[in-house]
């Protein structure tokens, strides 16, 4: 951005030396990993911009980079009303302390939470980003539409409120809550993801040419049932059967708090098997997609996602489902494969494809790479968010930051 020029979030009321902007997750792990350069975007712009999230591991690498990172007491898989409860006035707290002139919130419970605390402290704009709706929103069963219709008042409230946007990574995630009356075409925008750096993540020489001997195919995600963990190992094994030379790499970890996760003794029989590698959480994805061949990700939905647009950028070639958050990324036959959710027997065909036709591999790796080139670095969607915040900045005013006494007294005293 060239900082003579006006930045796109001024305002005549707003200039970027007296505007502070705050993000909010409920990790430091996804601000870090995910939004560091839009931190870095609003800083160079000239703003105060600082973040909330609890503190973890990855809280001093925030801090590191010169940012102020505030401490937020949540739990991320806490349904606790008590502690709930405790992190609602928490940072409801923070938002009276730092009187942030715009919030950005990410993932739902900080979106929700963060929206009734910016109400109750009078921070009148607010920025939505729904990284995924989750089982609420697109579950069937009686349970869960009892309870999505018990909380819809809830969400409605908080997904149109005044003077914010909802940013949605994918369509029909957008559709889905436009559909439910929770949001309104008013406030939904469409941004594809957090963006990825295409001189990061970028082929090298080594990852260029032939495949390795034994292939590796490479599962990148968490090792939960809706990921599609089970489909990997069944296509794998059936591939292997029928004397293909491959080999697994698993790069994700175990979810203790999620009852579809692989099991502890799941992974010990894993590792039992030689062409089976259990990486657990990778930091230097790069190098992990530079030395494989095929990314595998039968996912059943995303919101959209990064590890499909990073393996893009890196020029693999990529089997993946026909789902929301999987299918934006990859124009099948033209930069991927894709199959349908649930269905190991056409992961396993899919890859068989691409195992005996690897010029297909290529062709369809540089494919995807130029799709990331033109929808999805990091620098556009940095430039589409700021887009959303220059909206806010510059709507006219519905309602000053004092309540009219005269209209108080008048609606109540007459």
């Amino acid at each position: 951005m060239n900082r003579n020029m006006q930045s796109p979030i001024s305002s005549p009321s707003e200039s970027p030396g007296n505007t502070k902007v705050i993000l909010v997750a409920n990790t430091s792990w996804y601000l870090y990993n995910f939004r560091l350069p839009l931190l870095k975007e609003l800083r160079g712009a000239g703003y105060t911009v600082e973040a909330i999230a609890p503190h973890d591991e990855y809280t001093h690498l925030i801090q590191h980079e010169g940012f102020k990172i505030h401490h937020w007491v949540v739990t991320r898989s806490s349904i606790n009303p008590f502690l709930e409860m405790r992190a609602l006035a928490d940072l409801a707290k923070l938002y009276r302390r730092e009187r942030p002139d715009l919030v950005h919130h990410f993932t739902i419970k900080a979106c929700v939470y963060g929206t009734l605390a910016a109400k109750s402290s009078r921070t009148y704009r607010v920025v939505n980003s729904i990284t995924g709706l989750g089982h609420l929103f697109v579950g069937r069963r009686k349970r869960t539409r009892l309870l999505r219709r018990a909380l819809k008042p809830v969400y409605k409230a908080v997904f149109t409120a005044k003077r914010s946007t909802v940013i949605f990574q994918n369509a029909e995630d957008q559709e889905r809550l436009i559909q439910l009356g929770i949001t309104d075409g008013e406030r939904a925008r469409l941004i594809h993801g957090s963006g990825v750096d295409i001189e990061h993540f970028k082929p090298t020489e080594d990852s260029a040419g032939k495949f390795h001997d034994p292939v590796k195919l490479l599962f990148p995600s968490r090792l939960i049932k809706e990921k599609g963990i089970y489909d990997v190992l069944k296509a794998f094994l059936a591939l292997r059967e029928n004397g293909e030379a491959i080999e697994l790499l698993i790069a994700g970890d175990i979810d203790d708090g999620n009852r579809s996760s692989l099991s502890k003794e799941d992974l010990s029989a894993l590792r039992n098997d030689s062409q089976i590698k259990l990486l657990g959480h990778v930091n230097d994805m790069r190098s992990l997609y530079a030395n494989s061949d095929i990314i595998i990700l039968p996912s059943w939905r995303e919101g959209l996602s990064r590890s499909l647009i990073e393996a893009a950028a890196m020029e693999r070639a990529i089997v993946t489902t026909d789902v929301p958050g999987c299918r934006e990324v990859i124009d099948h036959g033209d930069s991927g494969l894709l199959i349908p959710p649930k269905d190991p027997r056409s992961l396993e065909l899919a890859i068989t494809l691409l195992l005996q036709q690897p010029d297909l591999a290529r062709r369809l790796g540089k494919q995807a790479r130029q799709k990331v080139f033109n929808e999805f670095q990091v620098s556009l969607v940095n430039e589409k968010t700021l887009g959303q915040y220059k909206e806010l900045f510059s709507a006219p005013s519905r309602y000053s930051r004092i309540p009219s006494l005269s209209k108080f007294i008048s609606k109540h005293f007459g």
